[in-house]
């Protein structure tokens, strides 16, 4: 990749999670706290032939996003953050199929750039399955559909009688 793309990629990878100066702001990361390029770099070295011409693909497209959808000479990376952050929520749905995809496929690079970044990964709790008091346990918080199965269970265990169908 050239150091333009480099750029472009950070850039682009960084709008989906914007910085932010406090930690008390949840799950954003803080300055220079996630490794975009690195996590991007990874990816496309361990993807297939096709899915690496993909992602690099989808850096170009989606940063050239101004240029071919309002032929305005200019590129995401010269917006502001958040007019980048909007810019990719407007990608992520935007009419075209391939476009919409190009969008998620760099999404998809970024939250593996967060889940990665030890900082970001401990303040979602993720890693805790008994951090959060409003549930009974982190299975059911991590996996709802594993909540649903058992009250199933809990229900015909109360009604000895009824049976599933």
């Amino acid at each position: 990749m050239t150091p333009l793309e480099r750029r472009w990629a950070v850039d682009l990878l960084s709008a989906f999670a914007p910085e932010t100066e406090s930690a008390a702001s949840g799950l954003a990361p803080l300055p220079g706290e996630v490794d975009y390029l690195t996590m991007f770099l990874r990816m496309r070295a361990r993807a297939t032939r096709l899915a690496a011409l993909g992602l690099r693909a989808a850096v170009w497209i989606i940063a050239l996003a101004p240029l071919w959808q309002r032929g305005r000479m200019q590129t995401l990376s010269a917006l502001t953050a958040h007019a980048r952050a909007s810019k990719l929520a407007e990608l992520l749905v935007h009419p075209s199929f391939i476009v919409r995809e190009l969008a998620l496929l760099l999404k998809l690079v970024a939250s593996m750039a967060l889940f990665a970044a030890p900082g970001v990964r401990a303040r979602s709790a993720y890693d805790d399955v008994h951090g959060s008091p409003a549930n009974e346990s982190g299975l059911r918080r991590k996996h709802g559909a594993l909540v649903v199965i058992a009250r199933e269970a809990r229900d015909q265990e109360a009604e000895p009688g009824r049976t599933s169908a």
